[in-house]
């Protein structure tokens, strides 16, 4: 897997991803097996993502490794992996329960975040991250996306061990 650093994380659209993709230096992306110049196009599939009121689908872009013979997805930074919630929504709910605030509001501003989602998030951070984030001094917001790469190859709330690489 391989993610790209983008600042936009609450405005994003299909052609946004597109035109992110389009615009990518592949001769520069690094595949897991440290090789670049490698990557090749292989394919799309379709990513459901809660947002407001709705299910978006995304078409994700898989690349194809000729060193290494793997595929990989191509993701941005506002995708958590393996999640269907935002990555600033695990960011607003994890930040709210530090803080002892309500969920109400990130529940009001996305109606397909109900209560299981958010003890979910919690339960996975505290069994998973609060240690990780600690053992740097890290502060959970938006800013702990490339510390979480810098230190622990992965993007902050990523549970499976898959090997994920930061393109920025």
């Amino acid at each position: 897997m391989i993610t790209i650093f983008t600042k936009k994380s609450k405005s994003f659209s299909q052609e946004g991803y597109r035109k992110t993709i389009n615009e990518l230096p592949f001769h520069k992306l690094s595949c897991t097996c440290k090789q670049k110049g490698t990557l090749i196009k292989h394919g799309y599939y379709d990513r459901s993502i809660k947002v407001s009121r709705f299910l978006f689908k995304l078409s994700i872009l898989r690349v194809y490794c000729k060193s290494c013979k793997k595929t990989h997805a191509i993701l941005p930074s506002w995708i958590v992996p393996y999640s269907r919630v935002l990555y600033h929504d695990h960011i607003s709910i994890i930040y709210s329960y530090l803080n002892n605030l309500s969920f109400e509001p990130i529940m009001q501003s996305n109606l397909l975040i109900d209560e299981g989602n958010i003890r979910y998030i919690i339960r996975q951070y505290l069994s998973h991250w609060r240690e990780r984030i600690a053992s740097f001094d890290g502060e959970v917001d938006l800013s702990v996306t490339k510390s979480c790469f810098k230190h622990f190859s992965r993007q902050f709330m990523q549970i499976k061990r898959t090997a994920n690489i930061l393109f920025s």
